[in-house]
C-alpha cells in the first residue's frame, strides 16, 4: 500500500512540473536544488495521506466512544486513545518538512531526506494498520462482542506509532547519530 501512495504521490508531482523545469533539470546546480524541492514535496505528501487515515480512525474511534457510555474505566481509557490520535496527527500534520535551505541552522542531508522517506513509508503502512484496528474495534461494537482488547490493542498501536514517528522527527532534527 505504501508503495502505490509514494508512486502516486512521486507521479502527481513530476506530471505538475513546468516545461522550464522539465528542462532546468538538466543543469547541475538546478537539478540538485529540484531535486530536494520535489523530496520535500514527496515527503508532505505521504505525512498528507498518514494525517488522512488518522482521521478516519479518530472518526471510528468517536463513534465508539458511544459504546462506553455507562463504563467510566473504558471512557477514559477511550478518552486516552483518541487524545493520544488526535495529538499524533497533529504533530504529523506540522512535522518538519524533508528539505532545509541554504541558510537553514538544521542542514537535512540527501541521505538524510531518502530515510525520512522511507521513515514515512512506514508510517503510512502503521496507520493503516491502526485503521484496521479501529474497523475492527466498531466491527465488535456492533455485533456486541466485548471490544476492551481491542482497545488494549489500538492504545499499544498508537504508543508504537507515535515512538516510530519520533524516530523520524530525531532523524529530521539531526539528532539521530546514525549514519
Amino acid at each position: 500500500m505504501a508503495n502505490e501512495l509514494e508512486k502516486s504521490a512521486e507521479a502527481s508531482i513530476a506530471k505538475n512540473r513546468t516545461l522550464f523545469e522539465r528542462i532546468c533539470m538538466y543543469v547541475p546546480f538546478y537539478r540538485g536544488y529540484k531535486q530536494k524541492n520535489l523530496r520535500r514535496d514527496e515527503d508532505r505528501a505521504i505525512r498528507g495521506v498518514v494525517a488522512k487515515v488518522l482521521e478516519a480512525c479518530k472518526n471510528d474511534l468517536a463513534n465508539a466512544a458511544r459504546a462506553t457510555v455507562g463504563d467510566l474505566d473504558a471512557m477514559r481509557d477511550m478518552e486516552r486513545i483518541r487524545a493520544k490520535v488526535d495529538r499524533y496527527c497533529i504533530d504529523v500534520k506540522k512535522s518538519v518538512n524533508g528539505y532545509s535551505g541554504v541558510h537553514a541552522t538544521v542542514k537535512i542531508l540527501e541521505s538524510e531526506l531518502d530515510r525520512v522517506i522511507e521513515w514515512d513509508a512506514h508510517l503510512i503502512d502503521d496507520a493503516e494498520l491502526l485503521k484496521e484496528q479501529t474497523e475492527a474495534l466498531l466491527a465488535n461494537i456492533d455485533s456486541g462482542q466485548p471490544f476492551k482488547g481491542n482497545m488494549r490493542t489500538i492504545e499499544q498501536a498508537v504508543d508504537d506509532l507515535i515512538n516510530t514517528y519520533r524516530e523520524r522527527d530525531n532523524i529530521m532534527k539531526n539528532l539521530n547519530e546514525e549514519d
